[in-house]
């Protein structure tokens, strides 16, 4: 495997540092961890390491507008709690450039898709609005079993048009807010109380809606088409979301070694043409609301320290993955691969991050787009090219199989019918 610059080098295997008695590559001071290759950092340089390096990556090319309203996909885990924090940190007062867009945060709900009870989610959301309550900035709680009700006419209306139900049940019209709240609690939107959660899901059951979406992810067969299928659902849901709280960028929380598992999970299942999209920095495959990766640059092990440095708790929550070799999937088995490699070679995510950014395809003339994950059909390619070269050998093993059984002798043909045992209708004529 070569490194990202063009000059021809093989990544070499790194022995085991130890942190003892090494110095911080920034200030001299001890150093409490090393990270990419060789880099010692203390915790304070390494904090701004990461603030700096998450700073930079949503200043980069003015993605992100002055007032503009941003939202943010908290899961509960450590991607997702990193994000929010470095979020937090950037409105701080005594922060220097403070950031100037509003945020705004949406959780969803997949309980339904791990068949789990009421009392299981509702312990679960607990867990999820007393964070989200904290933090001050305005949250919804959204039931993915709502991807279910949506229509193609629905998601293509413009912001303006469109309707938030909340909690109680009445409906209001979207708003821009000033900025982001206060820490009172009375002032944040989302579904805080027990009560408005159990007759949330009770409505979902009721509508059907939790039994579609259980049989449309038993109709893929197997678990590494659920986890695409359920990707993509999650993605519609949070676009709907978007428009009706006129965000016009999602912040996803994906680290650049998940990335790097998805470059090469779908190279494997011939998704090369999308990678630009699928893995890249943004996502505008939509048009009016672009999906954002500020996390790219940041491997799961930095992200891991950061939280432990800041002692941010996440939340587990069961997935479809939960308790399942890693055999299970293509996902999973690419992740297993490039964690045991990344052990040994430490550029490894980097490498495949990189790569990845130079592989994409020529601009597709027609505006055919995929009716699941909206990304350009890719079925017009030229004639020479992966696409057509199966089409023809599919084509010629449809033909021989044709062949082979119209020269396949008859029942009839098969035995002379003289009942001597001395049976011919096997044998070629001369």
């Amino acid at each position: 495997m070569c490194e990202a610059p063009d000059e021809t080098q093989f990544m070499t295997k790194k022995p085991s540092i130890i942190t003892t008695e090494r110095k911080c590559m920034k200030c001299e001071e001890n150093a409490v961890l090393i990270i990419r290759i060789d880099d010692a950092f203390c915790r304070n340089c390494f904090v701004h390491y990461m603030t700096h390096k998450f700073r930079s990556a949503i200043g980069k090319g003015r993605l992100i507008l002055y007032d503009e309203k941003v939202l943010l996909a908290y899961s509960g885990g450590h991607s997702s709690c990193a994000m929010l924090h470095l979020v937090q940190q950037g409105f701080l007062e005594h922060v220097h450039k403070k950031l100037r867009f509003f945020p705004h945060l949406v959780h969803i709900d997949e309980g339904a898709v791990t068949n789990q009870d009421m009392e299981e989610r509702l312990c679960a959301q607990k867990d999820i609005t007393s964070k989200l309550q904290s933090t001050g900035i305005p949250y919804d709680v959204v039931y993915l079993e709502r991807v279910m009700s949506l229509d193609h006419e629905q998601l293509a209306k413009k912001p303006a048009d469109l309707t938030i139900e909340n909690c109680s049940g009445t409906k209001k019209e979207v708003t821009k807010t000033s900025g982001p709240v206060s820490d009172d609690s009375s002032t944040t939107e989302g579904c805080p109380c027990d009560r408005d959660l159990t007759n949330g899901m009770e409505s979902l059951d009721i509508n059907g809606l939790a039994g579609s979406l259980k049989k449309l992810l038993e109709s893929a067969k197997t678990l590494t088409t659920k986890e695409d299928l359920l990707l993509q659902l999650r993605h519609q849901l949070l676009i709907e979301v978007a428009r009706q709280r006129g965000c016009t960028k999602i912040m996803l929380a994906d680290s650049g070694t998940l990335v790097s598992i998805r470059i090469l999970a779908n190279i494997a299942q011939g998704r090369g043409a999308a990678l630009p999209l699928d893995t890249g920095f943004v996502d505008g495959r939509h048009g009016d609301i672009n999906f954002v990766r500020p996390l790219k640059e940041f491997t799961k092990k930095e992200i891991v320290l950061y939280n432990k440095f800041h002692d941010v708790k996440s939340t587990f929550i069961p997935s479809l993955t939960t308790k399942v070799g890693s055999g299970a999937s293509i996902n999973l088995l690419t992740e297993e691969f490039v964690n045991a490699l990344q052990e040994g070679f430490p550029s490894t995510i980097s490498t495949i991050c990189r790569t990845g950014e130079k592989l994409g395809t020529e601009g597709n003339s027609s505006q055919n787009k995929c009716l699941i994950c909206k990304a350009p059909l890719d079925t017009s390619v030229p004639q020479a090219s992966a696409l057509n070269a199966t089409n023809f050998s599919l084509s010629l093993s449809s033909t021989c199989k044709r062949k082979m059984s119209s020269k396949q002798p008859s029942s009839d043909d098969q035995c002379c019918g003289e009942g001597d045992g001395g049976c011919h209708g096997n044998t070629v004529n001369k």
